[in-house]
């Protein structure tokens, strides 16, 4: 091959490259900029989502609050209530108009087996407990009591968060 005929072959060749390289470059370039489009996408879709799910749980732990406020507070009422009572009782005894007894064995066994011994025994000796004793038994009664109600108000809490965030026990 002569120089002649050599040079525009290499002309060609490198026009063809350069317009194969310069269309690469296009498609290339609307392929990046149909990624870069569909990323935007997604990152809004995305952005979208986590706001509407922020919301959901905001709303549910607004609600669950509320909830367990209201319950904080029906215990809170009921504690007043029986404290109310538990005074009332308290000085009804103090002052003699409510009078304590607890059975008292007189010779034999407290404790009786045959149902028919204990049918009889209908008259059966009592003794009387002094107020401040009477005191202390309500006292324990009244602990007790509040504790049990505290308990509730635990399970109740507990059941108001699993049904309000749907969450299955085993």
């Amino acid at each position: 091959m002569t120089t002649t005929t050599w040079r525009p072959l290499a002309a060609c060749l490198l026009c063809g490259a350069l317009a194969g390289w310069t269309a690469q470059g296009w498609r290339k370039d609307a392929a990046i900029a149909a990624l870069q489009r569909m990323a935007a996408t997604n990152k809004t879709t995305a952005a979208t989502e986590l706001a509407q799910a922020t919301v959901r749980v905001l709303t549910l732990e607004r609600a669950a609050g509320t909830a367990l406020a209201q319950r904080a507070d029906h215990l809170t009422q009921e504690q007043s209530h029986a404290k109310t009572e538990r005074d009332r009782f308290n000085a009804d005894v103090r002052s003699g108009a409510v009078r304590l007894s607890i059975p008292v064995a007189s010779g034999q066994c407290a404790a009786t087996a045959d149902a028919a011994a204990a049918a009889s025994d209908q008259h059966q000796t009592h003794a009387e407990l002094d107020p401040a004793t009477a005191a202390a038994l309500d006292a324990i009664a009244g602990d007790g009591d509040d504790a049990t109600r505290q308990l509730n108000a635990c399970i109740d809490a507990y059941n108001t968060m699993r049904d309000t965030y749907h969450v299955q026990t085993e």
